[in-house]
């Protein structure tokens, strides 16, 4: 059963999947992820998942990429229409509903999970990241991607601007997370948005950036990638 705070995301996450949001958002993330996989040598066997899928860019990606089949889950029913609509046909592809604590998968049964910029929006992140562990075959890859940190300082505005509950974290608390929940080889590390800096003449101030140099300060300090073996 979903939390309050779950069905209060998935409402706003749909109002995101028919506003355009979904695409600006795999814009946005598009750079930094291919950073984060970088080393993922994907072939036919591998199963991918990815958590907080949203319109299924990524996923597609991953399957493009060599992976036999590709799996995507999302709290909001729209999203999830999205990517089951821009993949219809294609049997290599699934895309269900879900908490990303409760996944309807079996145990060890993907090789690779992603999960982009969706991880402070939960409930409980440590039980989603034990979940994870849980679907994960040993020796599977996870990869992290998360521009709402501690350490991402500008970013601390969104928590205000956002119209659900975040929760703020570390690079340290997201690794003491995975490693607690039965992750190895866990680390992190800054990835730059290889996309051009605006210049303050093209900037729109908005409730996530009150000031140009608010946004200046989060393209300077990147994302944070956590990557672990299971």
């Amino acid at each position: 059963m979903t939390k309050p705070c779950e069905q209060a995301a998935a409402r706003e996450f749909d109002t995101w999947a028919v506003s355009g949001r979904a695409e600006s958002m795999a814009d946005g993330h598009n750079g930094v992820t291919e950073a984060a996989i970088r080393n993922w040598n994907l072939k036919s066997t591998d199963r991918v998942l990815d958590v907080g899928c949203g319109n299924g860019w990524a996923v597609q990606k991953l399957v493009q990429r060599g992976a036999g089949r590709g799996f995507g889950v999302d709290i909001a029913p729209k999203m999830v229409a999205r990517a089951t609509e821009a993949t219809q046909d294609d049997a290599r592809y699934d895309f269900q509903v879900s908490s990303a604590s409760e996944l309807p998968y079996s145990d060890n049964s993907v090789t690779h999970l992603l999960n982009v910029e969706s991880l402070y929006y939960y409930p409980n992140p440590a039980a989603a990241l034990k979940e994870w562990a849980r679907v994960t075959k040993p020796g599977g890859k996870l990869a992290i991607i998360v521009d709402l940190y501690l350490e991402n300082k500008a970013t601390h505005s969104w928590i205000d601007a956002l119209d659900v509950h975040v929760h703020l974290l570390s690079a340290s608390d997201i690794t003491v997370m995975a490693e607690e929940a039965g992750w190895r080889d866990v680390r992190w590390y800054q990835v730059i948005d290889p996309r051009p800096i605006k210049s303050e003449a093209e900037f729109t101030v908005s409730k996530y950036w009150p000031s140009y140099e608010m946004y200046l300060d989060y393209r300077q300090t990147g994302a944070l990638v956590i990557e672990a073996t299971r």
